[in-house]
């Protein structure tokens, strides 16, 4: 499995995710943590301007001018990460193929 990116768009989204609408402290300090565990800058997270009632929907994108590899494993650690970050009320809407395209390419070994 192979993506083809088109490199005049730079940043792309990459993940969909809600969580508890009380949530935000919670997620931006998830957010902090795992932009200090990957410095380059790559890495976007942003409320989105409508989301359900009682719920808050995130949008993450990524810079793939950072190398297409790099930027695939980065999806692939962020998906992992909010898996594994427990936040209130967290479902993850769209981005479950970063992992598997990782894992396809054999990302999740290096």
């Amino acid at each position: 499995m192979s993506i083809v990116m088109n490199r005049t768009l730079g940043w792309q989204q990459v993940l969909v995710f809600e969580t508890d609408g009380d949530a935000a402290e919670t997620v931006d300090a998830f957010v902090a943590g795992f932009q200090s565990e990957h410095p380059h800058g790559a890495l976007r997270i942003a409320r989105s301007s409508r989301s359900p009632d009682g719920h808050q929907w995130y949008g993450a994108c990524i810079d793939f001018g950072i190398g297409e590899r790099r930027a695939i494993h980065l999806a692939s650690d962020l998906v992992d990460a909010l898996e594994r970050a427990e936040l209130p009320c967290y479902r993850r809407a769209a981005g479950r193929e970063w992992l598997d395209l990782a894992a396809s390419q054999g990302l999740l070994d290096a």
